[in-house]
């Protein structure tokens, strides 16, 4: 059966993050005579009133508290613009600004249109650097990984040439880019880049710096990513000790944290302590981002998969649901996430003995994958598994050998002809064609199964004496 299927975060504020519903533009900057309202707005803030609204906007910003500092900035900034005079300077300002907020709310596509604007306006190297961070973070998070090493790049190529080699925005790059790699699945690189920047961080910065989090966070998460789930605990557990002490324990980057932490304690067999981040990951996500945002979604979907694995099986299912109402929201309903959402829901279906819901469930992933994956996809292959386990379970042999089949077609395309999927599946179109009394098919399935695992696994496998009592029973 596919895996339950976890939402890993791995991206963290770092140089401060998060969106601006009234975005600044630079046409907009400059000041129009004759607006009323906008008179209105110069005679009540003074300068010094604006500034204060921008230096508020930027603590509950440096705080995690996304949504108020949205509010606070697009205050500030309608103040700004009601001025007789123009200001490039304070122009830059809100703009990066209003850049932070986006890419901590993950509004990818206001995140690169704040930047370029930066990159527009300014001329000055810090701005560059700050603006080439931002658009690599944005790229990487819409899946654009050769785009997003471009510009961390770019920024490292200007932090060196502004501060040497050794600074603490050059280790800044070679974090960012230790992300990129992670995402492609370069989890050996990955991990060389994150403690690349450890080792500046921490002659530059000290050992209790919030960077030097972050570094072990994305190491950790490198960790996960092989499977090393003992070594990715250890790194998100030092990482969560120095964001809680200097961020506080309500801040989204320790959210982040615990629900990384989570899945690797959920992996790693040690649930109830998986439940209990997630929840905390949760309650903290809630306050910073709404209730109905991305990254709530993906605490949800994880707490579900713990719930799961504890056989609590109707609280995994509304929490599968929470996830589920979220997604479509904000991505749509044919999104790869609503349909990682739907796997699991019907897995946990499965597991409760609902076998109608699982197959309701599996079959929406299905067809959202077929959509958007193609139909000879690894991953509509497990879900073509999945549905054929679910239908087997409802004594469907038929429709079971049906999706057996079809995932079994998919994997002999795209996996050497020895892979253990293989063997699987061919156990699982065998022992349905016995169920059907099929005889001859059953038997050319089960050997082709015992063959694989008896190469891979040796003669003496469970495994290879399974199937090859099931062909003597045959015979």
């Amino acid at each position: 059966m596919k895996g339950i299927l976890f939402v890993l975060c791995a991206t963290l504020l770092l140089a401060g993050c998060g969106d601006g519903g009234d975005a600044p533009d630079k046409t907009k900057g400059k000041k129009t005579s004759g607006s009323h309202a906008r008179n209105d707005i110069a005679k009540k803030f003074t300068d010094p009133q604006i500034e204060k609204l921008a230096a508020e906007a930027n603590a509950l910003l440096e705080k995690g508290e996304y949504l108020r500092a949205k509010a606070k900035m697009t205050q500030a900034y309608a103040a700004f613009r009601s001025r007789e005079v123009d200001d490039e300077t304070m122009q830059v300002f809100f703009l990066k600004g209003f850049c932070k907020v986006s890419d901590a709310l993950r509004e990818d596509d206001k995140v690169i249109k704040y930047a370029e604007e930066v990159l527009t306006t300014s001329k000055v190297d810090v701005d560059r650097i700050f603006a080439y961070g931002k658009l690599g973070a944005a790229y990487r998070r819409k899946g654009d990984f050769d785009k997003a090493v471009e510009k961390h790049q770019e920024a490292q190529t200007l932090a060196e040439k502004a501060h040497g080699e050794n600074h603490p925005e050059v280790a800044l790059s070679y974090h960012q880019i230790g992300k990129v790699c992670h995402e492609q699945g370069d989890y050996v690189t990955a991990i060389a880049y994150h403690e690349r920047a450890v080792r500046i961080w921490l002659a530059a910065l000290g050992t209790k710096h919030p960077r030097i989090a972050a570094a072990y966070h994305g190491t950790g998460a490198a960790y996960a990513g092989r499977g090393a789930y003992g070594r990715a605990i250890t790194n998100y557990e030092a990482a969560l000790e120095i964001w809680i002490q200097a961020l506080g324990e309500g801040h989204p980057d320790v959210a982040t944290c615990r629900n990384n932490l989570g899945v690797a304690l959920d992996r790693d067999g040690k649930t109830d302590e998986a439940v209990a981040q997630f929840e905390k990951a949760l309650r903290a996500r809630i306050n910073a981002f709404g209730p109905e945002h991305a990254e709530v979604a993906g605490c949800y979907n994880n707490l579900g998969t713990a719930l799961d694995n504890k056989e609590m099986y109707d609280e995994a299912i509304e929490s599968h649901g929470k996830a589920l109402a979220i997604w479509l929201k904000v991505v749509g309903p044919n999104h790869p996430l609503v349909a990682t959402t739907y796997n699991n829901g019907a897995g946990t279906y499965s597991r409760k003995g609902d076998h109608d819901k699982a197959v309701e469930y599996y079959g929406k992933c299905l067809a959202i994958e077929l959509k958007t994956l193609g139909p000879e996809h690894p991953d509509v292959a497990i879900t073509h598994n999945n549905l054929g386990n679910a239908y087997e379970k409802k004594d469907l042999p038929e429709k079971a050998v049906e999706h057996y089949e079809k995932c079994l077609a998919i994997e002999t395309k795209t996996l050497p002809a020895d892979h253990p999927d293989l063997a699987d599946s061919h156990y699982n179109v065998g022992k349905t064609y016995a169920k059907r009394k099929e005889k001859e098919k059953a038997l050319e399935h089960l050997r082709k199964a015992r063959d694989i695992w008896r190469k891979k696994r040796g003669p003496e496998d469970p495994y290879v004496k399974n199937a090859q009592a099931m062909i003597e029973g045959l015979k």
